[in-house]
């Protein structure tokens, strides 16, 4: 069976399982439905041992950004087959291809293990994303289009944006989300009548624009940005730190408090992804918050029952990795 063929298999799994597809850049870049967003590449085994990619130019670029979808971004490594597809995040992808002239990526057998290597990096054990899709929540026709094929987010994604809307609107600022998120509501509680209908000119260039009004919830007093908060309930973790990476990188000067949210179950993973080394720039400056604590300090809200126009400080401070991973802990309400 031709490379054509095998790709065409995996093009047409991807597409049952997540939904519509659409090219979004060169080099066989897709997303799928509103759920993923991925790189296809083949390679036959050559030598009997080895699989060669070329990975394309807008994958491993820190600052090109794409829409964002539910399972976030990865890269797709056909090994000779459509049952044997390699599934790794681009996070991994971008740190393993830094400062590498090519972008080659080798992957081969070393026993009962794949392991990829590029130039100048150690080897790595890839062996866990063999075929390690995400799940969704159903199967999805492959003809349905984008608003059918993934209408629901997760509540616990809603609900914490929504959360995060009325803490911010109770320390006194405007609040932003995607606008694809506008149209969503918590309880039948509207976002759009709750948050920006549009961002302040801020005098970012377009990439930089593009990366701001892709984060999850923004805090703003004054047309500036004073919180930042990616949310990840079921998404890849990662892909909230790149949001958040390159609008550092971006914005070096800009003062801007930012934080991951995910359950305290998840805040392991948080750690593990924030110490690699592409976000070096980003470990001192992000912050932690849980789920748990965000909905404490709503209900706190709730229960005092603040006046029209009184404002509060201090809801959202979050935890702080160290270099040794002890916590800086949180103020309460």
């Amino acid at each position: 069976m031709n490379a054509a063929v095998i790709t065409d298999d995996v093009m047409s799994m991807l597409r049952k399982r997540y939904g519509k597809s659409t090219q979004i850049s060169k080099g066989q870049v897709f997303t799928f439905g509103s759920a993923i967003t991925c790189s296809i590449n083949y390679s036959k085994l050559l030598g009997g041992h080895k699989y060669f990619y070329a990975v394309p130019s807008a994958m491993i670029d820190p600052s090109t950004t794409f829409p964002k979808t539910e399972f976030g971004e990865h890269a797709l490594f056909i090994c000779g087959a459509a049952e044997r597809v390699l599934v790794i995040p681009r996070g991994i992808i971008v740190e393993m291809l830094q400062n590498v002239p090519t972008r080659r990526v080798d992957i081969f057998k070393e026993g009962n293990s794949l392991i990829l290597q590029t130039t100048k990096h150690p080897k790595l054990s890839v062996t866990e994303y063999m075929n390690a899709l995400p799940s969704p929540k159903r199967p999805v026709a492959e003809n349905s289009d984008d608003t059918e094929s993934n209408p629901q987010m997760s509540r616990v994604h809603v609900k914490m944006q929504w959360s995060l809307i009325q803490l911010g609107q109770a320390e006194g600022c405007s609040v932003w989300v995607p606008i694809n998120d506008r149209n969503l509501s918590y309880q039948r509680m509207p976002f759009s009548a709750n948050t920006l209908d549009r961002l302040p000119n801020f005098g970012f260039e377009e990439n930089t624009r593009r990366i701001v009004q892709n984060i999850d919830v923004l805090w703003l007093k004054k047309n500036v940005i004073r919180k930042a908060f990616e949310v990840e309930a079921t998404t890849s973790i990662y892909s909230g730190l790149l949001r958040l990476n390159d609008l550092v990188l971006s914005q070096p000067n800009n003062q801007i408090d930012l934080y991951i949210a995910a359950s305290e179950s998840r805040k392991s993973k948080v750690h593990d992804q924030l110490i690699r080394p592409s976000f070096q720039t980003l470990l001192p400056i992000c912050k932690f918050v849980s789920f748990e604590h965000i909905e404490e300090q709503t209900k706190r809200l709730e229960s005092v029952g603040l006046a029209k126009g009184v404002r509060v400080s201090g809801l959202i401070e979050g935890e702080q990795f160290l270099a040794r991973d002890h916590l800086v802990h949180r103020s309460n309400l």
